[in-house]
């Protein structure tokens, strides 16, 4: 039979050693088994990742992309053109940039943790397609489908609403 919270009850019982061993007929104390499930499962959760450009980008392309955001089992985001989810773009996004949040809920930010796309909602950001990826890129596998070099901030601030 396979242990499902071995790392706490391991800790647990060792903790219960080296408390003293004339308190064996004490309960137990700490967390109920019921409310570890959560604790396990986010554990389990992949962390968001971005494919980003590992260097200063000096020139942008200026082309326009809207779509919405997702993320695959492997924390992977990539972006569906007009909400089309068969159509995947990894897009790469400039230096510094990161996922934070959860595969429900989440945002991508700037270098200096100003949010510039969010999950759930449209969104336009300027940049161009490429045809291969770049040695200086991070994350490569997560690539898959379209490539899209998001403009770095000098070129294209926070992401406006289509027609906004």
């Amino acid at each position: 039979m396979k242990a499902r919270w071995a790392g706490p009850v391991i800790a647990g019982f060792a903790a219960s050693i080296g408390s003293g061993l004339g308190a064996c007929s004490a309960p137990a104390t700490g967390p109920s088994p019921s409310s570890e499930p959560s604790l396990v499962s986010a554990s389990l959760q992949p962390k968001l990742r971005l494919v980003t450009a590992d260097a200063p980008q000096d020139s942008a392309m200026d082309a326009a992309f809207t779509g919405t955001l997702s993320v695959d089992a492997n924390g992977c985001v990539y972006a569906h053109p007009g909400g089309i989810e068969s159509d995947v773009y990894t897009l790469v996004w400039p230096q510094g940039y990161s996922a934070q949040g959860d595969d429900k809920a989440f945002e991508v930010v700037d270098a200096d943790k100003h949010p510039v796309v969010r999950s759930g909602s449209e969104f336009e950001l300027g940049g161009g397609h490429v045809n291969a990826p770049r040695d200086n890129w991070t994350e490569k596998d997560c690539i898959k489908g379209s490539l899209w070099l998001v403009a770095p901030p000098d070129f294209n601030q926070v992401s406006q609403p289509p027609g906004g």
